[in-house]
């Protein structure tokens, strides 16, 4: 019987063209493997820079958001020093003193109703301004924000929340109050004087306000 003899080249090819096959493999599967690392790298690097831009964006917007407070708050203790300046309750230095202002932001915020004479001579209040004040306002369902223009306006509502509070304290009687504030109207409005509901939104916690002044925009 004839033996059969095998071709080494044959063998050797064949070999040859795994360790190809292999090594072509090899290389594609590094390569895919390097592409995902790349596009994982760059999907991260993709969203730490929108996490950066939105991080920026929203210390900005608190920034902005803190300026305007800080910006109403002191517009609203400028106004204050103001009404109280035409009411003769200090000089201007201790109103400056009480309302804790400087002098600089005093005029920045109330330039055009402080008026100055001359050399030595006092600051002296304007006698009323059309500004418009962001205020509360008396409303059958408790105090409500309104901008309310004009300081004539601005202390006639004072002088309302002065008297309630002599209602809620005793000190002025449920018919004095009615008969002077029923019916009244400032700024177009009319102010809710029923005593009865007062007395029940006051037991509610609905009449507490440390201040006239709401925020609600700013003087213009």
């Amino acid at each position: 019987m004839a033996k059969k003899f095998r071709n080494p080249k044959s063998g050797s090819s064949s070999s040859s063209s795994n360790k190809q096959r292999r090594t072509y493999a090899q290389v594609r599967s590094s390569a895919r493997s390097n592409n995902r690392v790349e596009n994982q790298q760059v999907s991260l690097s993709t969203q730490n820079s929108s996490t950066r831009r939105k991080n920026a964006s929203n210390r900005s917007l608190q920034m902005r958001t803190t300026m305007r407070a800080r910006e109403k708050a002191t517009l609203q203790r400028s106004l204050a020093l103001l009404s109280d300046f035409r009411r003769g309750k200090g000089t201007f230095e201790e109103l400056l003193r009480e309302h804790h202002l400087a002098r600089r932001t005093a005029y920045k915020y109330l330039g055009r109703d402080l008026r100055r004479g001359g050399r030595g001579q006092r600051v002296r209040p304007s006698k009323a301004d059309s500004r418009v004040r962001p205020l509360f306002f008396p409303a059958p369902s408790g105090d409500s924000p309104a901008r309310i223009r004009g300081s004539h306006a601005a202390s006639k509502l004072s002088e309302f929340f002065t008297d309630r509070e002599k209602l809620l304290g005793n000190k002025m009687s449920a018919e004095e109050f009615e008969a002077k504030w029923r019916g009244v109207r400032i700024a177009g409005q009319e102010v809710f004087a029923d005593a009865a509901t007062i007395f029940l939104r006051a037991d509610a916690g609905d009449l507490k306000i440390e201040s006239l002044y709401a925020s609600v925009g700013g003087a213009e």
